[in-house]
């Protein structure tokens, strides 16, 4: 027989003690921790070796990086290994070595990582789950558990296919080793099949500052020419090199520069005895085309200070730059759009309203690069001023109708260039769907430039994508107008638009094809194209095609090669995802996902998985610290439950391996998870855990919440303060806050009749919701009477601590 459910009153009451015990418990855990890191003071861990080694090898480049770390403390403590990898490149492979064992990551679809990582935990092994966030996939942070005086070493290989921008090869490394390192040392070693033309290895670069000296070169870096085709760069300051470059330590980019003879084969194919070939197209003879260029520039209130005098800056230069071949206008928006014109006054201007009047005619804002024109941009330039809104829809249409009334060649490339530093009044969703048809017919290459942190990077890559062109961020420093001016060089100069690459009939396996459609082929770019060839293929005949000119056969240089394959695979990887980036597509991701799992390629499809087996002795719970030493004295208490293993999305969550007993309901709504001083972490044995800045990927059996911007609805619904939704049929608009305390959180019921509190939206994204506006009215809730909130289940872990 069935007990009686307990009174509300003595339910309450029940609560109630429960959560007194709780946030006691926290207390105490909170005092004893801080007593212990004021008691103990541990070294740090000693890097005493980190290589990097990269071979690049037409083109490709894999790079292995080997760290080295010993715990010299007396007490087991948890190390970190932490890279940062180029934007564009691939994760192949992950070593943890410890104890004379190595433990090597293999590869799994996202989902599949997500689940055997779970049960590793579970299982009390340690276990690293290396996979990239979609938002910010160049960072990775992996932790393991290591006993005193014992040491451990990292191998993480990554592989990239380098970009030819401005006329070069650029190859990136970067190095926060986060101290003096007795062996540091970077190898580079390159091999073409063309002659090497220029190698140039700049100053190591300390921030995200772009250096106005471009041609420094690096004092430390040796440089060595085996043969014309053949580089070796090498890199190994001293500690005392390596003090007088930062006294903490060396944390900055290496950067090796270099290109090959175009000259002696512009139309270069290789070709490997499995039958893959690569085709790289960059002719260096072709004249500039006469090109339309329409700059596009947020002038919102979010602008407003050193933002808008670097844009100024920024534009000055870039107007500078222009060609006399060039047309070109500017269109700025806040509230509206503003198109500028010659025929404007020409003065300062206090408000949106005080702007000059638009041309009667669209066709007269499209005007030829003459000094009169340049000088005239340049007064409205430097006029600027922020304030209002973002009106980019506005502005984007009013792009397109002007640039359809003045520029009087079709065939001639249209560029368009938009820069932005927030979100779009009236939400992204319809500005992909509005702008890409219209641009159907005319085809203008579209590149998007997100300024500050504030950008959707993610919707403008996605809205440069679906138009022909690529996205950039712009980071908000000193250097940032410098930043913009280089950008604009990449595109400044258009030789061909509408390439497109064909092969012989029969010639090649058709589906094997990568992209052999490009929009606009730049000065001092690279088109490449790979494939494989069918069998008993005599000779390739490509033939390259771009408007505005005649066809262009160029004679095609074919070579042998020992490598290709693994190039075809990671270029068609990259392009598969960067279209279902634009316009998503589940047979496309599928295709990637099988592509990258038989390469071994992390990606926002797949995930590595390193499980280390709990074969060693158990961490000392009462001396077991994070990166300060921090410990429990006495140990935990047996009523938390059992095995503990850190959770890798925040540095101050433990997340338990088994949970706590239902009837303890501790504070955050979260029976999993327990607030901890920051980098504090606890295991009761060991462990490994992942961190990928900024996004989560340890996940210990309980539902998690996202970050806000997975909601895909919300673009559509939302500004940046304020969101409007639709209940029993009536429009109900509500604030929407990020980052906002929450002081008191009510009670509130789930859906499916659980118990729940009621946070801010931010704080509660959870994963059935994001996609759908009806998933999520059942969970709406009003925190503080004008906020809109979520009910968020009493089971579910939090968002990300910062």
């Amino acid at each position: 027989m069935e007990a009686a459910a307990p009174s509300r009153p003595v339910a309450d009451s029940m609560r109630t003690w429960e959560a007194v015990v709780a946030a006691a418990l926290v207390a105490v855990f909170a005092l004893t921790l801080a007593a212990a890191e004021d008691a103990l003071e541990y070294p740090p861990p000693d890097v005493y070796s980190l290589h990097v080694v990269s071979h690049v090898r037409n083109r490709y480049a894999k790079t292995v990086v080997t760290s080295r770390v010993a715990n010299t403390a007396s007490v087991s403590r948890e190390i970190s290994f932490d890279a940062v990898l180029p934007e564009t490149a691939f994760i192949s492979g992950f070593v943890i070595e410890m104890d004379g064992k190595a433990y090597e990551a293999y590869m799994k679809g996202k989902e599949e990582a997500r689940e055997e990582y779970q049960q590793a935990v579970q299982a009390g092994q340690g276990a690293a789950h290396v996979q990239l966030s979609a938002r910010d996939s160049n960072v990775v942070s992996v932790s393991v558990n290591v006993e005193s005086q014992k040491k451990v070493t990292f191998n993480l290989t990554y592989e990239e296919l380098l970009q030819r921008e401005l006329g070069a090869y650029h190859l990136r490394i970067n190095l926060n080793p986060g101290q003096i390192v007795n062996d540091l040392s970077v190898e580079v070693h390159i091999n073409e099949t063309s002659d090497i033309t220029l190698l140039e290895v700049p100053s190591l670069q300390q921030s995200n500052d772009v250096s106005d000296e471009e041609n420094s070169t690096n004092p430390l870096a040796h440089m060595e020419r085996p043969s014309p085709t053949t580089a070796v760069v090498r890199w190994s300051p001293s500690r005392e090199e390596q003090a007088a470059l930062r006294v903490e330590g060396v944390q900055g980019q290496l950067l090796v520069r270099y290109d090959v003879d175009h000259a002696a084969s512009p139309n270069q194919i290789l070709v490997t005895d499995d039958g893959y070939f690569v085709h790289f197209y960059s002719p260096p003879d072709l004249p500039p085309l006469e090109k339309y260029i329409v700059f596009v520039l947020d002038v919102s209130g979010s602008m407003s200070g050193h933002k808008i005098e670097q844009l100024r800056q920024a534009m000055v230069s870039i107007l500078d730059e222009l060609s006399p071949r060039d047309n070109f206008t500017l269109i700025t928006f806040s509230y509206g759009s503003r198109v500028w014109w010659p025929g404007g006054e020409n003065k300062t201007y206090t408000s949106w309203y005080d702007w000059p009047k638009e041309p009667e005619n669209d066709a007269d804002a499209v005007v030829p690069a003459t000094p009169e024109n340049v000088a005239s941009a340049k007064n409205f330039v430097r006029g600027l001023h922020a304030g209002g809104g973002t009106a980019m829809h506005d502005a984007l249409d009013t792009a397109l109708r002007v640039s359809k009334a003045g520029v009087s060649r079709p065939d001639a490339p249209l560029v368009m260039v938009l820069l932005t530093d927030g979100l779009p009044n009236g939400g992204p969703e319809a500005i992909l769907q509005d702008y890409t048809a219209a641009n159907m017919e005319r085809r203008a290459a579209l590149f998007t430039l997100a300024f500050g942190e504030d950008a959707d990077f993610g919707f403008l890559r996605k809205l440069a994508l679906r138009n022909g062109g690529f996205g950039r961020r712009i980071y908000e420093a000193a250097d940032a107008h410098l930043q913009l001016r280089n950008f604009y060089r990449q595109v400044a100069s258009p030789l061909l638009s509408s390439v497109n690459f064909t092969y012989g009939d029969g010639q090649v396996e058709e589906k094997t094809l990568t992209q052999t459609k490009f929009p606009t082929f730049f000065r001092g770019s690279e088109l490449v194209v790979s494939g494989r060839l069918r069998p008993v293929v005599p000779q390739l005949e490509p033939v390259v095609v771009g408007e505005g000119r005649q066809r262009y056969r160029s004679p095609a240089r074919l070579q042998k090669a020992s490598s290709g394959e693994r190039l075809w695979a990671f270029l068609t990887v990259r392009q598969l995802l960067d279209m279902d980036a634009a316009t998503p597509n589940q047979t496309l991701k599928d295709r990637a996902k099988d592509i990258a799992l038989k390469y071994s390629f992390v990606t926002p499809v797949t995930s590595l998985v390193v499980v280390k087996p709990n074969d060693t002795s158990a961490v000392d719970l009462k001396r077991a610290g994070g990166n300060r030493g921090g410990y429990f004295p006495n140990g935990l208490p047996a009523s938390l439950g059992g095995a503990f293993a850190t959770s890798g999305f925040s540095p101050n969550i433990l997340a338990l391996a088994r949970p706590v007993p239902s009837r303890l309901s501790l504070p955050l709504c979260c029976s999993p998870a327990l607030v901890l001083p920051e980098a504090v972490k606890v295991s009761s044995g060991p462990y490994v855990t992942t961190t990928l800045h900024p996004g989560v990927v340890a996940f210990v059996g309980q539902p998690q919440t996202l970050n806000i911007s997975e909601i895909t609805w919300l673009g559509g619904v939302s500004n940046s303060s304020h969101v409007t939704l639709e209940v029993n049929g009536t429009a109900e608009t509500y604030e929407l806050a990020f980052n906002k305390t929450e002081s008191q959180l009510e009670e509130c019921a789930t859906p499916d009749g659980g118990h729940g509190q009621c946070r801010h939206l931010a704080n509660c994204v959870l994963p059935n919701f994001t996609d759908s506006l009806d998933d999520f009215l059942p969970y709406l809730c009003v925190v503080d009477g004008s906020y809109v909130g979520a009910c968020c289940p009493d089971n579910t872990v939090p968002p990300m601590i910062t």
